[in-house]
């Protein structure tokens, strides 16, 4: 199953996408919102399942094409969006540090904001105001179902309700802006639309194997990006554990578990975006998420 928030006329509707990209509004499973299928818990879950597949009142409500905008799965998360740095060994060895540094031995997290969330086909504000250089990051997102604290990670994927691709846009001079030893993550990674994520959630049980989530990411055709989750540092299920420990991670809470090698400060020389760049992050398991870039203040009308 899939999981998705759209736009129809002026209405927006939660909805679980079928394989002929039809759209079933979760409104007629009581639902108002896909994070709150994620808190209602698999029994639910599965009715929703149940019905789509053979109740009457279940029609599709349009088709992914009739959507005037396909929005952030969970446009409405109750909290930061949770980020891992330095996750990928080619990552590191691609930047400034030295050959031999240590790898990290815990994962590197940082937040963003959920205003920087945007949804698959938005335009994604480049803020000439604040920052001269807007690079791309191409992440799988995990979705928390089933909350707890100090889980597990022989469970962690008991508690995944879904993935979905992520790119953690980066403002590289808001980021590097105070010096190499006190970089600002936060700051450089959270201006507004600068978190698309999309163009779905697709349920855990339809990933088999997360560590076999492929992913590309093109700017303009241009393949820029390319692994696999199983090149991780900290694999997902490392990942979920480590944040819970001490504090309660909740239903619909939202992961960036990291990138790989390619993203453009480390080109030479640096390439970054500009006015009407495309950025396409494709997946066999996850779908397409693509936005083009444009060089205003702020979100675009979508």
């Amino acid at each position: 199953m899939r999981f998705a928030t759209v736009r129809l006329g002026e209405e927006t509707v939660p909805v679980l996408v079928t394989p002929s990209e039809g759209l079933i509004s979760l409104r007629t499973f009581g639902l108002d919102s896909v994070r709150e299928l994620v808190e209602a818990g698999p029994d639910v879950l599965a009715q929703v399942a149940a019905g789509s597949d053979t109740g009457s009142d279940a029609e599709p409500v349009g088709t992914l094409s009739d959507a005037t905008a396909v929005l952030p799965p969970i446009p409405d998360p109750r909290r930061n969006v949770f980020c891992v740095g330095s996750n990928y060994r080619t990552h590191i060895l691609e930047g400034d540090r030295p050959r031999d540094a240590p790898l990290p031995p815990v994962p590197v997290i940082f937040t963003k904001p959920y205003t920087s969330l945007s949804g698959h086909g938005a335009k994604v504000p480049l803020h000439p105001s604040a920052t001269e250089k807007v690079d791309w990051e191409a992440e799988i997102a995990v979705v928390v179902g089933h909350g707890g604290i100090n889980i597990a990670e022989e469970d962690v994927l008991d508690h995944v309700f879904g993935y979905a691709l992520g790119n953690d846009v980066s403002a590289r001079d808001l980021q590097r802006a105070g010096g190499d030893s006190r970089r600002q993550w936060f700051k450089g990674k959270s201006l507004d639309g600068h978190a698309p994520m999309g163009p779905t959630i697709v349920a855990a049980d339809e990933i088999q194997d997360p560590a076999g989530i492929e992913v590309e990411l093109r700017v303009n055709g241009q393949v820029r990006q390319r692994f696999q989750a199983k090149d991780m540092i900290h694999s997902i299920s490392v990942i979920v554990s480590y944040l819970s420990r001490g504090m309660r991670l909740m239903p619909g809470d939202i992961v960036f578990t990291g990138t790989s090698d390619g993203v453009g400060l480390w080109h030479d020389p640096p390439i970054f975006l500009a006015d009407g760049d495309v950025v396409e992050i494709s997946s066999p398991q996850l779908g397409v998420l693509r936005n083009t870039f444009v060089d205003v203040d702020g979100l675009p009308e979508q």
